[in-house]
């Protein structure tokens, strides 16, 4: 894949990436503004500062973008067609290589950990069927190994950082 290319996707992904930190920001600000904080002057809220940085990356990654898209005696949206299809074609010659669903999987196993299980259990919980998942997916070891690494890490992270360093874990 061309280097412009891969700019335009790493760009486009930035730009999705601060939206999703402005979003975020702004959700954390409103948690702050209700009982039992009431936050409500947005500048000295937690969320503030992830809602800056947010809009910030959403106009650099854009002014990036159209930086991307620049070709001489080519319009804009000529280009973006050219750039996408390259893309489309890069995406369909590697989606048969299992080095990249492998990480995919990886990935998809650290967004269930990050996005469902810290949502519904505790962080204890959600860490060790995390730190479980991941040791079989990777087929790491036998399970009943996989299993006490897991519960012998978990209990040294809350014992490390809670009681140790007297920090909040989520």
């Amino acid at each position: 894949m061309e280097s412009k290319t891969k700019e335009m996707v790493f760009s486009f992904a930035l730009v999705i990436t601060g939206i999703y930190v402005a979003v975020e920001g702004f959700r954390i600000y409103l948690r702050a503004a209700s009982a039992p904080y009431f936050i409500t002057t947005f500048s000295v809220s937690p969320g503030f500062i992830p809602f800056i940085i947010g809009i910030a990356l959403i106009i650099f990654s854009t002014l990036f973008l159209f930086q991307c898209l620049k070709e001489e005696g080519k319009g804009r949206a000529e280009v973006l067609k050219m750039r996408w299809s390259e893309f489309a074609s890069w995406v369909k010659a590697n989606s048969k290589n299992m080095d990249i669903a492998f990480t995919i999987g990886a990935v998809i196993i650290m967004g269930i950990y990050t996005y469902v299980l810290m949502e519904l259990l505790p962080f204890w919980a959600a860490s060790m069927i995390f730190l479980i998942a991941l040791f079989c997916y990777l087929r790491a070891d036998k399970w009943w190994k996989n299993l006490i690494v897991a519960v012998v890490g978990v209990i040294a992270i809350v014992i490390v950082f809670q009681y140790c360093f007297n920090a909040a874990l989520p």
